[in-house]
């Protein structure tokens, strides 16, 4: 389980962006191109904290701790994209697995409830919405999400719009500080965690299944 991000941990600049899993392929007669866009894009983002007080320190050194490395995920708040504003309890109505839009429900009905540029978060999994969005009569608004849903949604799920953040991993094992007489410095990075099924499972049945079929 991701644990929390500590509510007075904040970093002094940020590199925070997005890594997209495409395929380009370029003749060699005519360099012509053809991408080919698969799925599994995920945040990624470096954390810098300067001068940072002895206090402040100590929850920087205990965060890096309780992670682990790479082992252990923490939610990464959206630091400059949250919301003070209520649009209501907005819920999933439909995502669908590897679509690049959602239904939200539960929301102010015949409203602009999205910007371009908001974050949402469901299920620790965190979208841009890339175009203004306008609920319906019913209180039902469809985004244009950037990056394709990893999995399909359930229906009901709550969607945090006021607090966004992705829970994420750190890209490596070691860390370290520079520390001073009186504060310490030190950068984060991490990428956005996710888990996969190895295919050598399905392979394994593959092999088992011949095997068996041949005895």
């Amino acid at each position: 389980m991701a644990i929390p991000w500590p509510a007075s941990l904040c970093p002094n600049e940020m590199t925070w962006g997005m890594v997209y899993n495409n395929r380009g392929f370029t003749s060699s007669l005519s360099n012509a191109q053809q991408v080919v866009g698969y799925p599994g894009a995920y945040w990624q983002c470096t954390l810098t904290f300067n001068n940072q007080t002895r206090d402040r320190e100590r929850q920087l050194t205990s965060l890096i701790g309780s992670l682990q490395g790479m082992f252990g995920t923490v939610n990464v708040p959206a630091f400059t994209r949250r919301r003070t504003d209520s649009i209501g309890a907005a819920v999933v109505v439909s995502g669908n697995a590897q679509a690049l839009v959602m239904t939200i429900g539960g929301v102010t009905a015949s409203a602009k409830v999205f910007s371009m540029g908001d974050y949402i978060t469901v299920a620790g999994e965190m979208f841009e919405v890339i175009d203004d969005a306008t609920s319906d009569g019913q209180g039902q608004v469809v985004v244009n999400l950037n990056k394709r849903i990893r999995k399909t949604l359930v229906a009901g799920t709550a969607v945090e719009y006021q607090n966004p953040y992705s829970e994420m991993r750190r890209t490596d094992d070691s860390n370290q500080l520079t520390v001073q007489p009186i504060v310490a410095s030190g950068t984060l990075q991490l990428r956005e965690a996710f888990w996969w099924r190895p295919c050598f499972l399905s392979a394994r049945r593959w092999w088992i299944s011949s095997a068996r079929a041949s005895s």
